[in-house]
């Protein structure tokens, strides 16, 4: 497999079965979104993996004349970490998701940068909106809520969005195992 058509399978698979959730159970789902933008775990959890990946983009990066700092990189994250937690604990989690899909865009743009399918222009689009919607939530994390509550204010329309997405989800995991 390619690494796009990797990138396509999983992103693919798993818009399927998280919006599978919303499609069968959306009271729940409902619940839960709406509550995602104050979840302490959440935050807390995403905020570490896009603060472990930037450390490890930063560590792998050739930076010249501050290669020196580097090391530092070790105390730095960890502080970094309990800082943004304590002290900017509001609305953490949509900036922290922001955050990762902005991180998440770049690998897949790579992937879908030298194939010669034309269909690469579905995870080259996705990728940028990936991009777009990091960056409102990473610098207006409140349009989370105004979204999720747009989405989720029946049960029908969260069902209808859910559908929508597994269907995205389903053409992503066509395309990984027979395009790409």
């Amino acid at each position: 497999m390619t690494p796009l058509a990797v990138w396509a399978s999983v992103v693919g698979a798993f818009m399927m079965l998280a919006n599978l959730a919303i499609v069968l159970a959306p009271g729940p789902m409902r619940r839960l979104l709406l509550a995602f933008p104050r979840s302490r775990w959440p935050a807390w959890l995403l905020t570490a993996v896009d603060l472990c990946w930037v450390s490890w983009v930063v560590y792998h990066a050739s930076l010249g004349r501050f290669d020196g700092l580097k090391p530092s990189l070790f105390l730095l994250t960890p502080l970094t970490f309990f800082l943004l937690v304590f002290y900017m604990d509001e609305l953490l989690a949509p900036r922290a998701l922001g955050g990762l899909l902005l991180l998440l865009a770049n690998p897949m743009l790579n992937a879908a940068r030298c194939h010669p399918s034309a269909w690469h222009f579905v995870m080259t689009v996705l990728a940028y909106v990936w991009v777009v919607a990091g960056m409102v939530l990473v610098l207006s994390p409140f349009r989370f809520r105004q979204a999720a509550a747009f989405a989720t204010r029946t049960d029908a329309r969260c069902r209808l969005g859910g559908l929508g997405r597994v269907a995205l989800g389903l053409l992503l995991l066509v395309l990984g195992l027979n395009v790409f």
